[in-house]
């Protein structure tokens, strides 16, 4: 069966800005319905979260699916610190540079295999873990862009961000949800998620 989960990553926030703006977003969702007021256990891999509150459905694209399968791990989890936003059981890539507009393969298209490009997306995720900036160099310009810079063209990407807003098992987001959402945070966002 498996959990699945949708995150909306701040990939502009500052490591000084998260804490607040996660305050605020969460006081701006209870205050509009779509979580509870009170933290409970409710998430997985974190010790609190926040349930789905009494007008959850507006942040959806199919709210009737979400009362079939409502469990205990529905909750919204905030993360307001450093942080790799990885998907669960999706595809690589392929990935197109925000620069020269060129497609990089990390995997191979048949075998699945990883390719040698993958591992400057590996190292720039493990420099921005251990509190460096996340940058890759291009291998066809050979420019550096950001990663959140770069477009990931099949499946959920990856995203690096200090504010994210993971929903534990809801269903999908809806569009103009996610538009309020980034309005509210006054930033660019990225959206990921996937299975475990």
């Amino acid at each position: 069966m498996g959990d699945w989960f949708q995150v909306i990553a701040d990939v502009e926030a500052t490591e000084d800005e998260a804490p607040g703006l996660a305050a605020a977003t969460v006081a701006w969702l209870v205050g509009g319905g779509i979580i509870g007021a009170e933290p409970a256990d409710c998430v997985l891999g974190a010790d609190c979260g926040y349930p789905p509150g009494p007008r959850y459905a507006s942040a959806l694209t199919q709210p009737d699916e979400f009362l079939q399968r409502l469990r205990w791990n529905n909750g919204v989890e905030i993360c307001a610190h450093r942080r790799v936003f990885a998907p669960g059981q999706a595809p690589l890539g392929p990935v197109i540079c925000p620069l020269c507009g060129d497609t990089v393969e990390l995997e191979e298209p048949v075998t699945g295999q990883l390719t040698p490009c993958w591992e400057r997306f590996s190292d720039a995720l493990t420099a921005w873990h251990e509190g460096g900036s996340a940058e890759v160099v291009c291998p066809s310009c050979g420019q550096a862009a950001g990663f959140n810079d770069w477009h990931w063209d099949t499946g959920w990407p990856f995203a690096v961000a200090f504010l994210g807003f993971t929903f534990w098992n809801w269903p999908e987001l809806s569009e103009p949800f996610i538009a309020e959402v980034a309005r509210h945070l006054g930033h660019r966002v990225v959206i990921t998620g996937g299975k475990l």
